[in-house]
This record gives C-alpha cells, sequence and structure tokens, in this order.
C-alpha cells in the first residue's frame, strides 16, 4: 500500500495532531492518499489543515487534505480511523469537573472515574458507538485507532458496535515508564532513543522482560525480570526508601500536568506492585489518596488540572500549527513515540509490532470480566490484535480493577439507553461517589444531566 485514506474524526484537536501528523508524514512506506478532517471547530480544523498542506510540501507528499462536514462521506473507503473529539469541548468539560464540587467530589483531572469521568461518558460514548455503526456500514474492515477519553467506556462503546471494524484503544501513559525504571532498576532511556524503541527493543536486549496489565489510567506492573531474576523486590525496596522521585527533565515545573510519583510510590509501599499510570490519573481511582484530608491530592504533589488551564494550553497549541503552517516555526521530524503510527506501518507492510492497547478482555487478564475493556501488551499487525496473556491481576489491585469495569458496564448502558436510573447506579458505585453524601447521588446526576442536556439528546428525547 503506497497510499491510504485517513479519517480523523476530531480533526481539528489541536493537541494530538501536530504530533500525531508528523509522524503520518514521516512513514516512507506511504506516498500520499487522503487525509480527511472532521470538525466543528472551523477555526482550529483550518488550521490544522493548512499546516497538513505544509508537510506535504516539506516532505514531498502527495496527500490530498480535505474538510469535511458529512461524517458519513468522509468514512467513504477510509482504511483507518483517529477519534479524538469530545462532544461539548470545554464547555461541557467544565460543568463535568465543577459541578461535583458542590457536593464535596474535587478532581484533579477527569476524563477517567468518578462521576467527571462518568459525565464525560453520558455525552461521548454515543457518538462512539454511532460513529463504528456507521463505519461497518460504509467501510467495514477499516481499523480505528481511539485516543478519545474515557477510555475505557468509549473504546467499549465501539466495540459493542464493532463486526469487522478493529478497534484499539491507545493510551501513552506506559511511556513514562523510564522516569520509573531508570532510577529502581538501573535501565535509563538512552539520550536521543524514541521511547517506543526503549520499551520494545532496548529493554529487552538488556535482558529485561515486563508485563503490564489492568485497566486504563490504573496499569500494573505485573512481572519484571532482569535477566532471569524477579526485581520487583528492588522496585519495592525503592518504594519503601523514597516518598517521591525526583525527575530533573521536570526540574522548575510547578504546572498540574507535572509531578513526582509519590503517589504511585505509596500504592506500591501498601500492594507491593509498581502502578505505571501518572500520579494525577491514579489517585482518582482511591478516595483515600483524593479527598480533604490531603487537599485532594496536593500531599502526594497533584495539583488540579483546571479548565481555564486547559483553554489557554489550546491556545498556545493552536498558534504551534499556526506557526508550523506558515513557516515561522521549523518542524522537527523527530517521532512523537504515539504508537498508531507504527501499528499503521506494520499493517500496510503485513509486518507486526509491540503496542500498548485497550481492547476487550478475551483472557489476557485471567481474573476479569470477559470483553470489558482492559489495558495490556500485545501484538497487532495486518492478522489483527494479539493481546498478550497477563495472568491474573494482584489482591486488591484485581479488586478493584473489576469494581471499576462493572461502573463503566453500567456507565455505558446508561449512557446508550438515555437512563437516569443506571446513571444514579453508576455513581452509587464509583468510589469517588464516597465523598458525597449518599442522598445527593440523584440530585448530582440532574445537574449534570441538566449542564450537559445539549449534548445528551439520549436523555431528553
Amino acid at each position: 500500500m503506497d497510499s491510504m485514506n485517513l479519517t480523523i474524526i476530531g480533526g481539528g484537536s489541536v493537541n494530538w495532531m501536530a504530533g500525531l501528523m508528523r509522524d503520518v508524514y514521516l512513514l516512507d512506506e506511504i506516498q500520499g492518499g487522503e487525509i480527511r478532517l472532521v470538525d466543528p471547530n472551523r477555526e482550529h480544523v483550518e488550521a490544522v489543515a493548512a499546516m497538513l498542506h505544509t508537510f506535504n510540501r516539506l516532505r514531498n507528499k502527495e496527500y490530498r487534505v480535505r474538510i469535511m462536514d458529512d461524517r458519513k462521506e468522509a468514512l467513504q473507503g477510509a482504511d483507518f480511523v483517529l477519534t479524538t473529539f469530545s462532544p461539548g469541548a470545554m464547555d461541557a468539560f467544565w460543568n463535568d469537573l465543577e459541578l461535583p464540587i458542590q457536593y464535596g467530589i474535587r478532581q484533579p483531572v477527569s476524563m477517567t472515574v468518578g462521576p467527571c469521568g462518568i459525565s464525560a461518558s453520558l455525552r461521548t460514548a454515543p457518538v462512539a458507538y454511532e460513529l463504528v455503526q456507521e463505519m461497518e456500514e460504509i467501510c467495514p474492515g477499516a481499523w480505528l485507532f481511539n485516543v478519545t477519553n474515557p477510555m475505557s467506556v468509549v473504546t467499549r462503546a465501539m466495540n459493542k458496535a464493532a463486526k469487522s471494524v478493529k478497534v484499539v484503544g491507545m493510551c501513552h501513559e506506559l511511556h513514562a515508564a523510564p522516569k520509573y525504571f531508570g532510577p529502581m532498576l538501573g535501565l535509563p532511556k538512552p539520550e536521543g532513543m524514541n521511547v517506543t524503541d526503549y520499551l520494545y527493543r532496548w529493554l529487552p536486549e538488556q535482558g529485561f522482560h515486563y508485563e503490564v496489565a489492568g485497566v486504563n489510567h490504573f496499569i500494573w506492573l505485573t512481572k519484571a525480570e532482569l535477566n532471569g531474576q524477579d526485581v520487583r523486590p528492588r522496585i519495592r525496596a525503592y518504594a519503601q526508601e523514597h516518598w517521591d522521585i525526583e525527575d530533573e527533565g521536570a526540574a522548575g515545573k510547578h504546572d498540574s500536568f507535572h509531578n513526582k510519583s509519590a503517589a504511585k510510590l505509596a500504592l506500591c509501599r501498601h500492594f507491593g506492585y509498581l502502578p505505571l499510570a501518572g500520579d494525577r490519573h491514579l489517585i482518582e481511582f482511591y478516595p483515600s489518596l483524593c479527598n480533604v484530608r490531603n487537599g485532594y491530592g496536593m500531599k502526594y504533589g497533584v495539583l488540579k488540572t483546571t479548565v481555564d488551564a486547559r483553554r489557554l494550553t489550546k491556545v498556545h497549541q493552536l498558534d504551534t500549527i499556526r506557526q508550523l503552517a506558515s513557516g515561522v516555526k521549523e518542524v522537527s521530524w523527530q517521532r512523537s513515540g504515539e504508537e498508531m503510527t507504527e501499528i499503521i506501518k506494520a499493517i500496510v507492510t503485513g509486518g507486526e509490532t509491540p503496542a500498548i492497547v485497550n481492547v476487550p478482555n478475551e483472557g489476557q487478564i485471567g481474573n476479569m470480566p470477559k470483553d470489558v475493556i482492559v489495558e495490556t501488551l500485545a501484538t497487532v499487525g495486518s492478522s489483527g490484535i494479539h493481546p498478550w496473556a497477563s495472568g491474573d491481576l494482584p489482591g486488591p489491585v484485581g479488586s478493584l480493577c473489576r469494581l471499576h469495569a462493572d461502573v463503566h458496564e453500567l456507565t455505558l448502558k446508561a449512557a446508550l439507553e438515555g437512563s437516569r436510573e443506571t446513571l444514579i447506579e453508576a455513581l452509587s458505585l464509583d468510589p469517588l461517589s464516597g465523598l458525597a453524601d449518599f442522598s445527593e447521588l440523584g440530585e448530582l446526576a440532574d445537574s449534570l444531566l441538566r449542564a450537559n442536556r445539549s449534548w445528551l439528546p439520549r436523555f431528553f428525547n
């Protein structure tokens, strides 16, 4: 395949498009085809299209770049579809994040679990489900790469609708592993090395073999052997001896996207296993790490990412894209480390590649329910998606993952059926709702539904 048709739902994403599209243009195996951008934000999507025209010229590629309003038309003949969308965008996200504070629930990030993540799922999962229904009709057999959060619920919705479409949920939390494996095991990432080369080539060459398993933003290092020796005791000893991890690369940074992994080490001390997602996400799974007594995570170095901060970040990201398009900013032709393009390369060349994926559980985690979305390593390529057997999740880690899988299932049911009653059940089961008064959960549900009504047609038709 020397050409491909790539459809991007959320093609005006100023957060993702600069890095992901740079990776696409670095694929020497593909010369051109079509890149179709679907996004209601005209200002953003036009800036992205201008950037891609510049990439065409700089890389001598022949992609036809099209901004398309009709999603079904954009799916015609698509080989690959990328989803990075959020119905309601920052306005709806503000409601998800801020309204639960009135009930005592203050989350630092949202986009995963808790009332904030549940609310985001209600407006996002139905769109994901309908998209795959359309793909089955218009481009059956195509590949769908999802980076839309909340990852577990959205990817589950996609798989419920999928028959021939191959769905892969993509998350890069594992890419922070060098920060942990360096000081703990003496396995720092060599300077200049791409993180995927580090994870999937260099570490095995050093004799390090590992397994990762869990649910999105709550993945755990369940196996770690260096030259045949179990090194989990070394990791546990490090956690006992350190409150946090100094990160030279983040020196002087005080924004909410950086922390020193204190929550990660606390969880390792308790359970004997190292979680590999960032602390910003981890603490939302544990009310004891995110409550008023510890400053909602501030004791562990986690700061809230406000909606205003995200809006400002998008302003800067849009400016960067415009500078890349105009040539004011030089393009750094280095791979971002995102794994989507490595998978595309494997598919078009008939090869395969290791990757960290969110896919339905078909036994790769022995003590998780069948079909719920789990995150493990896998081999992906032209023959499909082949998750690596990861055994059982240990003790309380497995218990909590199963609980959250149940919350995910209830949330998706509520989202697809437009059921207030099921929504309240999901809220009642999620651990972070314990920060509120039980009798107020119905009121919280109604508050979120009213605020996001414009993006919740199934609840109000």
